[in-house]
């Protein structure tokens, strides 16, 4: 009401000012006829002028309220329409600016849900796929893509993506034609190498589409750590039957007649005596592996002399070194110095030295090296051994681990532990070890720590 009396108000002294002035001219020249029905004329146009210039002024909100609801539309973000505060459509446009604020603050959020479902979807450590009812991928995260070997596709892609995931791509149309969720373990060939992954569908519709996703999980580290669980499990058994039965058998020999005969009796007792003491230390290299991957270091790091840590490691394998009639040849420089834990570096050093003497041929050398980057150090043992086969390499720190038939029987002692426990305190220590070997030639460890 107040805008309507405000828009008279103006019309009226527009009027009133424009027929003073206009009589006051006319007065002075026209005849009084010829007066009035100028003036007539002049406040006729000036108020259908005003009138005319009202109309259009809220018209010219409309549109421009108009095209701002078609952007919003198109997908552009809302702009607030300006308008008088004495405009007909006052109240009309303000409701429209806050309808465009909460559509606003709408998309806001809408942008920040997708962002965190997406950064979601990135750091998941399964695969999601999601096919949509015209089987089309709209939803391919990066595990997806790194499971699979392929690049992240840009969305949406037709599913014949999966195409070489024959599999795969079967299960997703099974999915699709019963209407109902799968489960099942994938044996797939990804870049040459056999990865098993347990792929779980979900089939969601409503009452216009249907869609089915798919969760992937990597399931080829899993069974591996299962199956080198077994092989421990019946590797151990036996490694810890064989001295057992032994020390069982002469053990009950000793009980019948043969005991009374005081050569066999020492000879029976030497044997179950060695038996214990492989038993013994078959024990101390389980406990230790359990140790090194359960049990806190309480120790601290300290600065090592590496040459004097061979030298004494090697006086303490003489037995084996007399045995095998081997020669050390130490080419670590005797002022050599390392900052590490001394008990871990210590077993590290005898296991190597002990496995280059047991697998190496009599009067056979073992060579030590050492040397320094800006970023790690190493040190080598190089035997003159009867070597590893290509085909064996990769299993040889596995614990229990021999090799084949001709390479067991050269040992003289041992557990078949000492390269498991090696593996796992380097991997503690952040450090790495690496295996050169040539059958015939002989074979070179090369441990990698580094630098503190």
């Amino acid at each position: 009401m107040q805008k309507n009396i405000s828009k008279f108000l103006i019309l009226v002294v527009l009027n009133v000012a424009i027929l003073v002035v206009a009589a006051i001219f006319i007065a002075n020249q026209l005849s009084r006829t010829l007066q009035i029905v100028i003036i007539s004329i002049i406040l006729s146009s000036t108020t259908w002028g005003l009138v005319w210039f009202w109309q259009r002024r809220d018209r010219q909100d409309l549109v421009v309220m108009q095209q701002r609801m078609q952007s919003v539309i198109d997908g552009d973000l809302p702009r607030s329409v300006l308008v008088s505060a004495d405009s007909d459509n006052w109240d009309l446009i303000r409701q429209f600016n806050d309808l465009q604020s909460y559509v606003r603050q709408q998309q806001h959020h809408n942008r920040r849900q997708i962002l965190n479902y997406q950064t979601l979807l990135a750091s998941l450590p399964v695969g999601v796929i999601n096919v949509n009812h015209h089987h089309e991928i709209n939803v391919f995260n990066e595990t997806a893509s790194r499971m699979l070997h392929m690049t992240t596709p840009i969305l949406p892609v037709a599913e014949h993506l999966l195409i070489q995931q024959f599999t795969l791509s079967e299960l997703i149309s099974q999915t699709f034609n019963q209407k109902n969720g799968q489960r099942t373990i994938l044996n797939l060939a990804i870049d040459g190498e056999n990865k098993q992954y347990e792929a779980t569908t979900f089939f969601q519709t409503d009452d216009e589409h249907t869609e089915v996703m798919v969760i992937l999980y990597d399931l080829t580290t899993v069974l591996k750590v299962e199956r080198m669980q077994a092989d421990f499990l019946a590797n151990a058994s036996h490694e810890f039957k064989t001295p057992l039965t032994a020390i069982t058998g002469f053990a009950e020999t000793l009980q019948g007649s043969a005991g009374e005969d005081q050569s066999i009796r020492e000879q029976f007792l030497q044997i179950i005596s060695d038996e214990t003491k492989k038993l013994t230390l078959l024990v101390n290299d389980v406990l230790s592996l359990s140790k090194i991957k359960h049990e806190p270091d309480r120790n601290t790091e300290e600065r090592i002399n590496l040459y004097m840590l061979v030298q004494e490691q090697w006086q303490s394998i003489q037995h084996l070194v007399i045995k095998n009639d081997i020669k050390l040849v130490n080419d670590i420089p005797d002022n050599f110095e390392v900052v590490t834990f001394k008990n871990d570096l210590t077993i590290i050093v005898k296991n190597l030295l002990a496995n280059a003497v047991k697998y190496n041929r009599e009067n056979g050398q073992v060579r030590l090296s050492a040397q320094k980057t800006a970023d790690h150090w190493s040190f080598s043992v190089r035997d003159t051994g009867i070597g590893i086969p290509t085909n064996q390499q990769a299993r040889v720190f596995e614990r229990f681990y021999r090799g084949d038939e001709s390479r067991q029987k050269t040992i003289a002692d041992g557990t078949g532990l000492g390269l498991a426990i090696v593996n796992e305190l380097l991997a503690k220590h952040q450090g790495n070890i690496k295996l050169n070997s040539q059958v015939g030639v002989g074979t070179t460890f090369t441990v990698i720590f580094p630098n503190k």
